[in-house]
Order: structure tokens, then sequence, then C-alpha cells
């Protein structure tokens, strides 16, 4: 799935000069925890432990299922709590998350310090009861469907997707909606013996931080939302929304061609791009598809990660001015090499991504209805418009959503900080703003490159910002981390 602006005056008002005050909300633990920890197999500083929820929160003495929680312990003697997390998604690993802040040594120590760092695969992923539908073609879908023809064809393929998968899970897909895996944040607060729950949501998980706020106020520690969703959970909100965001990375980074040539034409450039785009999707040979796979590797990559933009802007000026494969390989190789992928999170994921999103939202789309989104996408981008009806078709014949979730909205939540990111093309700017109105949070407007920032060591102004508030409950007097900070 898968954000921001300067509202300081703004949140002063909305939340009672909530900016030059404090969050007093966490305490120690009041309660005993009731979960057993033990090492984790996979890394024995860790600790690991099960705990059951029930799959449907209207019938608590139902069905159960299970969820994977995974702590790295605190390591001072004044603890704050425990601090939980999600990695966003939806479809993200909480665990795996741990394991990476462990290994990176990612969390200042004075974080680990004051608190337990805990997350846990939410319901479905990972090692919670997962759900994957591998095995019914979900990967065979065409995600870049260019006429209505081939929009009929996937819709028929997600509906044939849909069906399969339901079949084999049955109810279990409609309860895998947010608002039960913020039912499932809270019964882990109270298993941890803990009075509030302190949470980092990085991308999708402020959805979740932003539904504890609304579902949970009395229960709500210091919370941080990092690279915000918009308080609108529809699918289509999310989409159109984040069409110009990904069409101006691609255009900045082309625009970089002044260091190459310093009289370059942008618009020359990415008419050239677009043109070449639409060629190799009308050219169904081996060679213009693999050619196809790898331009759009290399500008998802640009588009997720403007910092990658600058280092490819020789390659990207290069293919478009010869159209030479040859430097598309090149770059692929390299990126390669150095680990970069662009983010595609894998079938079993996408299952994940579907189930909660179409959870969450209650629209089912009509053959009609996306084929009447190709000509407003393409005013958007010319580049992308194609694929982000792929992403449109994902709720097609999904069983009906049982609790879709309206705007969310709390005036009674305490503060919380909400992170956006001025190059932020997976969730733009604006997002954030919008959903630190919606929830009376503290609005932060960063210049940092790319999607999320708290604790990856790209701006120690927000890292610094975020500490401070876990630590002491203050949120900081500025609202804004200039690209240098």
């Amino acid at each position: 799935m898968h954000n921001f602006k300067n509202t300081g005056a703004l949140m002063c008002a909305v939340i009672a000069s909530i900016a030059c005050s404090s969050n007093d909300s966490t305490t120690n633990a009041v309660n005993q925890s009731t979960l057993d920890w033990q090492a984790c197999e996979s890394v024995d500083v860790l600790e690991c432990t099960e705990f059951q929820v029930p799959m449907d929160y209207s019938q608590p003495d139902g069905e159960q299922i299970t969820l994977s929680l995974i702590r790295k312990p605190s390591s001072g003697d004044n603890k704050l709590g425990a601090l939980l997390f999600n990695p966003g998604g939806p479809g993200g690993s909480g665990v795996e998350l741990i394991e990476a802040f462990h290994e990176f040594e990612a969390i200042p120590d004075s974080i680990l310090a004051a608190y337990d760092i805990v997350s846990f695969d939410p319901r479905g992923v990972g090692q919670s009861t997962p759900v994957s539908c591998v095995e019914f073609g979900l990967n065979d879908i065409d995600e870049y469907p260019k006429d209505a023809a081939a929009i009929n064809t996937i819709y028929d393929q997600y509906a044939s997707f849909a069906s399969a998968c339901s079949g084999k899970y049955g109810s279990y897909l409609q309860h895998l909606g947010s608002l039960n895996v913020v039912r499932d944040m809270d019964e882990i607060r109270e298993a941890m013996g803990e009075d509030k729950l302190n949470f980092i949501g990085y991308s999708y998980g402020t959805r979740l931080a932003a539904l504890y706020l609304q579902e949970f106020p009395t229960s709500s520690g210091r919370i941080v939302l990092d690279g915000s969703v918009h308080p609108d959970s529809s699918l289509n909100q999310m989409i159109r929304d984040s069409l110009p965001a990904y069409q101006s990375n691609i255009r900045s980074a082309v625009a970089q061609c002044t260091t190459i040539e310093s009289n370059c034409d942008v618009n020359e450039l990415m008419s050239i791009l677009e043109t070449r785009i639409n060629n190799l999707l009308d050219d169904q040979s081996v060679e213009a598809q693999l050619e196809f796979s790898m331009l759009f590797e290399l500008l998802n990559l640009i588009a997720e990660d403007p910092a990658i933009g600058m280092i490819a802007a020789s390659t990207i000026y290069h293919y478009i001015t010869t159209l030479d494969v040859s430097v598309l390989i090149e770059a692929s190789i390299q990126f390669e090499l150095l680990g970069i992928t662009d983010g595609e999170e894998g079938v079993d994921d996408e299952t994940m991504t579907s189930a909660v999103m179409c959870a969450d939202d209650d629209f089912r789309p009509t053959k009609d209805s996306l084929v009447g989104l190709l000509a407003p996408y393409n005013d958007l981008s010319d580049i992308a418009a194609e694929g982000w009806i792929a992403q449109s078709a994902m709720c097609v014949n999904w069983p009906p959503a049982l609790e879709p979730l309206p705007l969310i909205a709390t005036s009674t939540a305490p503060s919380s900080l909400v992170i956006g990111g001025t190059t932020d093309a997976q969730t733009p700017l604006a997002w954030s703003e919008a959903m630190a109105q919606a929830i009376g949070g503290v609005y932060i407007r960063s210049e940092h490159l790319g999607h999320g920032v708290v604790f990856d060591n790209t701006s120690a102004c927000i890292d610094s910002m975020v500490e401070q508030f876990l630590l002491d409950g203050l949120a900081p007097a500025q609202t804004q981390c200039n690209s240098e900070d």
C-alpha cells in the first residue's frame, strides 16, 4: 500500500496548544502479563510467544485464531512499558520487522532502555493463522491493462481468484479487516499487562494507529503515525490520490537530465518515455515484455525513493534518448547486487492486501466502472494509469465487507505524532495532513526522501522528535524537518 504539510498553528488551535504540551499517558505496566515469552528459534536474544484471539469478536467464545508475537526486552531499569510496531502492508510481518531492527541496530539505545520493543504478525500474515491463495493465479493477472478488452479480462481473472480464495478460507477472509486487527492489538495490550498501548505504525500501519486512537482512546498511549494513509479508507481514494505523486517523482528524476545536458527538454523526454511504454505494451514479443518489466522496475524504484532517482538519472536519461535496452539490463543487475528491489511484497502478501482492503471497503467494481477509469487516470499519469486500474480491480467479487470503515475521526484521543514526507509517492503528503486533522494529531512535515522515516537513519530531526515524544510525552515545538536536518 504500500503522506504530508506545515500545520503547526492549526494543530495548536485544534488540540488546544498540544504542540506545546505533553502526553503523560504512558505508565509502567500495572497488571501481570499472561504471555509466556521464550527465546525465539530464529534469534535467541529475542523472545517469541503465541496468543489466541477470537476470529469473530461478535462471537468471543467461538473459533479462535493464533497470533505470533515477538519482542526485544527492555535493557533498562526504569521501563516505561511496551512499544508496539506495525510495518505496514497490509501483509507486512511484524516478526520480521523486529528481527530486522535487531540486526541493523535501528532503534536508539534510549528507546531500547525504556521499552520492550514488540510486534506481531497481524491475523492472516506470516505465522498468525496465515492465508495464502498463491495457487489461484493472482500472479498471472495482467498488471497493466491498456484497453477495455484487457480490463474485461483482468476483471474475470480477479473474480475467479476471489471465488477460489473464498472457497478455501470461507468467512475467515471477512474477518481480516483493520478493525479486527485493532481489537487484536488491544487484546495484546491487556495480555502484556500494559495500561496503555504505545505504538508506531508505518504506512498502512497508520490506519491501525488512527483506528486504535478512535476505538480505544482511554487505552491509547504515545502513538506515532509515519507516512500516514488518508482517513478515508476507500481503495479508490488511495489509488487516485497516489497517481500524481508517482508521476511527479518520475518527472523529477527525468528532470535530472540537466546534470548531463544543460539544455535538455524534460517535456520531450517524458513524451518519448510515454510513447515507448505504449509501444512496448502493443508489442507481444518476449523481448518487449522483458524490456517493459525492467523499465517498470526502474520507474517504480524511482517513484518509491527519489534518492534512487538521483542515482539513476544517467540511466533513465540514456535509456530515453537511445532506447537501448542494455542500459536497463545493467541497471537491473546493479540494483540486484545492491539488494534494492521495487518493494513488491509477493503473492501471499498481495492476497492479504486484497483481504484487508476489501474488508475495509464495501465498494465492488464493475467492468464498466473500471473501464471508466482509463481517461481520468491517464489525465493524472500517462505512465502509471493502467497499472493503477489493475489495483482498482482487486476487490472484484470479493466477499461482502462486514465492517466497512467510515471516515476515521476522533476528538477524544490523546495527542499523537503524524509524520508526512514531501516526496512520498506511496502515501502522499496531503494524507498525513488530513489524518492529523481527523485524529487531533500533531502534524510534522518532513523533507526526507521516499516513504517512511522513523528510525531508518534518514532524518536525525524526525528521530529526535519521536525519541522525545516516546520518552517524555512531549510533542515537538517545531513541526517541520528540512532535508538537511
